[in-house]
């Protein structure tokens, strides 16, 4: 027989031979490091890396979290591994490979530690915020907004104030492609005054422009021209002369649809044409063109509508043709998974050549057997103490049923048998004290009492009654209210405390819910319509509990009596 510190010094051998086949060098280490944050560099400063660049710091941090984590944990594997998966996804992003930008920024969120306190929150939002980007490319309207609330978070627990402003900024964006309009204003309102609470009051002016239009379309005419106030005169996109910075001259467009709904038709043709002057892009004259179509139609000139309307229809039907392709390539990229899939099926063949990933499993497994065998034994105890239980509170039910006959019996000689009789009382009390005490506290046996009064002839007599629509008798109800108050000693308990308040109707009505009737087949044997039931539950509620709740509250407070 192998001595007890043999075992343990094997055991530790094992595991310093773990470390030592799985461990890399710190000089390593921090060369893979610099080359990360190289990476990053270029990210921040968009300049180009493929994922080829990325994919072997991918490997290495994954490799160094699996060595380390169940040896030697470290708080910062956590975030190099976050880093590295963030950068291959904004490879795969900017290569246009939107299927394995998601996979990756997935992967970096499942391996961010959010429990530690080191954890790299302002590199988690990022993540957050370019997989809802991708998310609004895709027109994913609810997943974008999910993810910009999860970037939203994780930006505040990184105390970045102007990340956090950013990602809630662009939620406005999916609650309108979402058609609700007034959590887009919410939103942009918020942020607003989120950013002059900071100190931002350039960035509050920019913010509040985003929102003019969808304020003009709900007919807020007074708080557009409020906005469009600050936004020309604080946010520092114009000039002397009142222009817009260039590529910003759709914003003509809006102060054009403002003056237009206004009635100012001067102004509005002024803008319309200021943007067909000054844009000069697809967007800029297609809004130029509709415009000066929808003024020209409310002065009653149909020959200008036609002019700028066909003008309008033709850059539609070419911005048509145009949006049809990039859908279509949209749903090649997001399809095609199997190149892919492929790809992880490789990784996952080398991952397994690693010598130390068998003697962590083999450690792993160990470890889990005896987990498994201190469950199957804690199991098989909760087990042997719920029969013991259930052995009590049957033999409690036997006791108290002998006493009950006895008891008849020696009543009939009531003079003679004072003494029994006294016996037998005190006995019934006290077999009913330790019942009602199991009943409370075990959750099985609360189970085994329903079952068995579901087993009784008197209950089943109520089932056939209720599926042919019978009514029972009224020694049938007698019966039916004996069997559940021997059930349930505690709902007995409380029916008597309340008989006098409770019509027949409301008790009976109690009686069939705790005995797990549904309300409508209560209706059906006691006679009315399930609307009064439900509004007989809501009334009881406040008589047996002295609580306002609704039919289904009642339902699930007096099941739980017993």
């Amino acid at each position: 027989m192998i001595p007890q510190f043999d075992i343990k010094h094997y055991a530790l051998g094992f595991v310093l031979l773990a470390v030592l086949l799985g461990c890399t060098t710190e000089a390593e280490r921090r060369q893979m490091r610099a080359g990360l944050d190289s990476i990053n560099v270029l990210n921040r400063t968009d300049q180009p890396f493929t994922p080829d660049d990325v994919r072997p710091y991918v490997d290495f941090f994954d490799k160094e979290a699996k060595a380390f984590f169940t040896l030697l944990p470290s708080d910062s594997i956590h975030n190099d591994q976050l880093l590295a998966h963030y950068l291959l996804g904004r490879a795969y992003h900017e290569k246009g490979d939107a299927p394995m930008a998601l996979e990756s920024y997935q992967h970096a969120i499942d391996h961010a530690d959010t429990t530690s306190a080191s954890c790299d929150y302002r590199q988690l939002s990022r993540v957050y915020a370019q997989m809802a980007e991708i998310f609004y490319q895709q027109s994913l309207y609810r997943e974008q907004l999910e993810h910009n609330k999860q970037s939203v978070k994780f930006a505040q627990l990184g105390h970045d104030t102007i990340a956090a402003l950013m990602s809630y900024e662009q939620e406005y964006i999916a609650y309108k492609k979402l058609g609700n309009p007034d959590s887009a204003i919410y939103i942009i309102e918020n942020v607003a005054s989120l950013c002059n609470q900071y100190g931002k009051p350039t960035m509050a002016a920019i913010t509040l422009g985003t929102i003019v239009r969808t304020l003009i379309e709900k007919g807020l005419y007074a708080k557009a021209y409020r906005y469009m106030t600050i936004y020309e005169t604080r946010s520092g996109l114009f000039n002397d002369k009142g222009e817009i910075v260039e590529g910003r001259e759709y914003y003509y467009r809006v102060k054009g649809l403002y003056f237009l709904k206004t009635g100012i038709l001067d102004s509005a043709e002024y803008y319309f044409r200021k943007e067909l002057n000054k844009g000069t892009d697809f967007n800029n004259q297609n809004a130029g063109a509709m415009g000066l179509a929808e003024l020209y139609q409310q002065k009653n000139q149909p020959d200008s509508v036609a002019k700028y309307a066909l003008y309008s229809y033709a850059m539609n039907d070419s911005s048509y043709a145009r949006t049809t392709t990039e859908t279509i390539e949209r749903m090649q990229t997001m399809y095609n998974y199997s190149q892919h899939q492929e790809e992880a099926r490789k990784e996952r063949e080398i991952a397994s050549k690693r010598l130390i990933y068998i003697w962590l499993t083999l450690a792993v497994i160990l470890f889990l057997t005896i987990i498994l065998c201190i469950i199957i034994i804690l199991l098989e105890r909760i087990k042997n103490k719920r029969k013991s239980v259930e052995a009590e509170y049957c033999q409690s039910l036997k006791t108290i049923e002998q006493a009950n006959k006895e008891l008849e019996l020696l009543r009939k000689f009531k003079e003679q048998n004072k003494n029994l009789i006294i016996e037998k009382e005190k006995l019934i009390q006290e077999q009913d004290k330790i019942r009602k005490l199991i009943l409370k506290k075990e959750k099985s046996i609360q189970e085994v009492a329903l079952q068995q009064f579901k087993t009784t002839n008197i209950y089943q007599r109520f089932l056939r009654l209720s599926d042919s629509g019978k009514q029972p008798s009224k020694e049938e109800w007698t019966t039916f209210q004996d069997a559940i108050f021997e059930a349930y000693p505690n709902f007995s308990e409380l029916m008597t405390a309340h008989c006098q308040e409770l019509d027949d109707r409301e008790y009976k009505t109690c009686v069939l819910i705790r005995a797990d009737f549904k309300p409508t087949t209560v209706s059906s044997m006691l006679g009315v319509l399930p609307s009064v039931i439900t509004q007989l539950r809501s009334n009881l509620y406040f008589k047996l509990f002295l609580k306002h709740g609704s039919s289904r509250e009642f339902d699930a407070l007096i099941k739980k009596i017993y």
